[in-house]
């Protein structure tokens, strides 16, 4: 199963230094419309909690449409990553709710708190590599690159062998970012996969997951 990720910096005044704490003050309970709770895994891992309304159409025995509002719950799990002084949210399967769980921690945090993404368009984390057996790049998609003076062009490349990037002469003396990059990665005769979005999202899967998570959050304070 292939899990998404994305990480935030985030700071905040000294008084709310236990995180912990901090979302007790907000439970999840039948009349809130949103709230937190312990992640099952526990440790530093929580759950952001929110309910919305969707209406449901039923016919009644004589066609007529009856309108049912039904409440839903839907939730994203996170971890608080403190490395040195530094301390940073890893959002599992983030999506359109990061800015209301961002929201709702500044809510109760209050004046001081911050929240940065990492992204890697500059730079990706390199520890990774080095501590691995074996990798190789099997998906690259580049954006950007300027092909004449009114055509740039956006390029999608896939490879179960492996690329090279220096060596591939489509890129040859061009000008592009990276914005998609899918490595394949052994270690210890285990496989996994792990791909670097530019905006920061980051997907993993394989049987050495928790290791390859390990290793990206290695190198967050170095991409900051």
């Amino acid at each position: 199963m292939q899990i998404r990720y994305r990480w935030f910096r985030i700071q905040m005044p000294a008084r709310s230094q236990d995180f912990a704490a901090i979302v007790a003050n907000c439970p999840f309970d039948p009349e809130s419309a949103y709230g937190f709770a312990r992640a099952p895994n526990g440790g530093t891992s929580y759950r952001y909690l929110w309910r919305s309304r969707v209406v449901v159409t039923k016919m009644d025995a004589e066609g007529t449409p009856i309108y049912e509002q039904i409440d839903s719950v839907s939730f994203t799990d996170f971890a608080v990553v403190e490395l040195g002084n530094l301390i940073f949210l890893r959002i599992e399967n983030a999506g359109r709710n990061i800015r209301d769980l961002l929201n709702a921690l500044e809510t109760l945090v209050g004046m001081g708190f911050t929240a940065k993404p990492v992204t890697f368009d500059k730079e990706r984390p390199s520890s990774i590599f080095n501590s691995v057996d074996y990798s190789k790049l099997i998906g690259l998609k580049v954006v950007g690159a300027v092909l004449a003076d009114d055509l740039v062009a956006r390029m999608e490349f896939v490879s179960k062998e492996g690329m090279v990037v220096e060596n591939m002469d489509v890129l040859s003396g061009l000008k592009y970012k990276v914005d998609l990059a899918v490595f394949e990665i052994v270690l210890s005769g285990l496989r996994g996969q792990i791909s670097f979005a530019a905006n920061g999202t980051v997907k993993i899967s394989g049987q050495i997951a928790q290791k390859l998570i390990s290793l990206v959050e290695q190198d967050l304070p170095l991409l900051i």
